[in-house]
């Protein structure tokens, strides 16, 4: 989104602000978040605020969006670390499962968005529908990497496999909001992963 440059030079940080809107967002969701929420946790006031990145709707997909380059970029990072693709992969469901398992633990902002405004929002829904695929393709080439490497069953389709390990992070993420406790998600990690084994 193209920003205006006339007028007054900006006296904020914009990355800033996006980053106090988006665990607003977060915390709240999109509908229970007020303008009174945004301007109190961002410090502008609702004219600079509207004026910077349009109206609540164009501040949340902004926030959206730069909440999805920023967990894809993580996912890319953690996949890529560790001596082995099944040794990343892993490490990553349990830094999800320690994150989802944390008292403080608020969900995915694409997860939260999915179940709220999906359903009846085409715009988000085509957003949140791109980004999913974005994940499920990191996710296919690990596993193909896995393949190569002897790690995971030769038979998987890696585009399939891609897709249910998308899942199994999508239903973590929503399960946790619950509380169902650690081990419950960790069964759940243990059981999913072994179906990639040989």
């Amino acid at each position: 989104m193209m920003l205006a440059t006339m007028g007054r030079p900006r006296e904020f940080d914009e990355d800033e602000v996006l980053r106090a809107a988006l665990e607003t967002f977060l915390e709240h969701g999109f509908e229970a978040t007020s303008v009174e929420d945004l301007t109190r946790r961002t410090g502008l006031q609702k004219g600079s605020l509207y004026g910077a990145f349009g109206d609540k709707r164009q501040l949340f997909r902004t926030a959206l969006a730069r909440y999805q380059d920023r967990s894809l970029g993580e996912l890319r990072t953690a996949l890529e670390a560790g001596p082995s693709p099944r040794a990343a992969l892993g490490a990553f469901f349990a830094e999800v499962v320690k994150r989802s398992s944390e008292r403080a633990a608020r969900g995915c902002l694409c997860v939260n968005t999915t179940v709220e405004l999906a359903p009846h929002d085409e715009e988000v829904a085509r957003s949140l529908a791109r980004h999913r695929e974005r994940v499920e393709a990191v996710f296919a080439d690990l596993v193909e990497r896995g393949q190569a490497a002897g790690e995971f069953a030769p038979a998987l389709e890696a585009r399939a496999a891609g897709r249910y390990l998308g899942t199994l992070l999508t239903g973590l993420s929503v399960l946790a909001r619950s509380g169902p406790g650690r081990a419950r998600l960790e069964d759940s990690v243990r059981v999913g992963l072994g179906a990639l084994d040989p």
